[in-house]
């Protein structure tokens, strides 16, 4: 093997090798299609076997019109034109017709009419005020008033341990603070409101007077002037508080302090 172009010859195979590999080779594959191997293997489809077959579609076809879901028809819906809203009823109408100020009167009236009270002269006071209040119609004045007049009931059972002196300075106080609650604020109620007031404030005392001088000619043995008074000032205009005088000796116990 000099020369470079030469092969080197393939390797000899027996002739026994070769009808090994023949024979494995013939046994492995399958037999093709169509091949006369393939048909005597394969036999024909018998009658009986036919008639399974037509009876597995008849089933199969009868199962899938089972699944299918029929198409429903859509409904249409009605425009917004054509929804009609129910007329309210007569007592809606009626509530909705009331005016707000006489809801707040109900209202304030309702807390007062809520209290225990057991003395006679604070059940009489509390009707009167809830009087007043329903004749005013000004929701900011009604406010106004009823939270003054909110604190002094009930009053007679909470000083009953309190001696005269402390009952009596008590009582001053609160109708201070009363009437300073209502200082600039004029309304048609306000002269039977204070002396309501002070009425009151005289029964609780039971020593003591307390006297309303509103439009009273001005007096300084019983007044004095309040802060922003005018000093040619002849009549009392406003009470910030009231004139608290003695039962027993018809003293002058403390003096107004009045608006003139």
């Amino acid at each position: 093997m000099n020369d470079s172009n030469e092969l080197f010859p393939f390797p000899l195979v027996p002739e026994s090798g070769k009808a090994d590999n023949q024979n494995s080779e013939t046994t492995s594959l399958p037999a093709f299609p169509g091949s006369s191997d393939s048909e005597e293997s394969e036999a024909p489809l018998t009658s009986a076997e036919l008639r399974g077959i037509r009876q597995l579609l008849v089933v199969s076809r009868a199962n899938r019109a089972d699944e299918e879901i029929p198409a429903t028809p859509i409904t249409p819906v009605a425009p917004v034109a054509q929804i009609t809203v129910a007329p309210a009823t007569v007592a809606v109408q009626a509530e909705m017709a009331v005016k707000p100020e006489k809801i707040l009167q109900q209202q304030l009236a309702t807390c007062w009419k809520n209290l225990r009270l057991s003395e006679p002269c604070e059940i009489e006071v509390r009707n009167q005020l809830i009087e007043i209040i329903e004749n005013i119609a000004d929701m900011r004045i009604l406010s106004c008033v009823w939270g003054a007049a909110n604190s002094l009931l009930p009053l007679k059972h909470s000083l009953r341990h309190g001696t005269p002196d402390q009952k009596i300075f008590t009582l001053i106080m609160l109708g201070e603070r009363f009437l300073q609650s209502l200082a600039g604020i004029s309304f048609n109620e306000r002269k039977r409101l204070i002396k309501t007031v002070a009425r009151y404030l005289s029964e609780v005392s039971e020593t003591c007077s307390f006297i309303q001088m509103e439009g009273e000619p001005f007096n300084q043995q019983y007044h004095e002037r309040a802060p922003g008074s005018m000093p040619s000032g002849k009549s009392v205009r406003e009470m910030h508080s009231f004139l608290v005088t003695s039962r027993s000796s018809n003293q002058v116990v403390k003096t107004a302090l009045v608006l003139t």
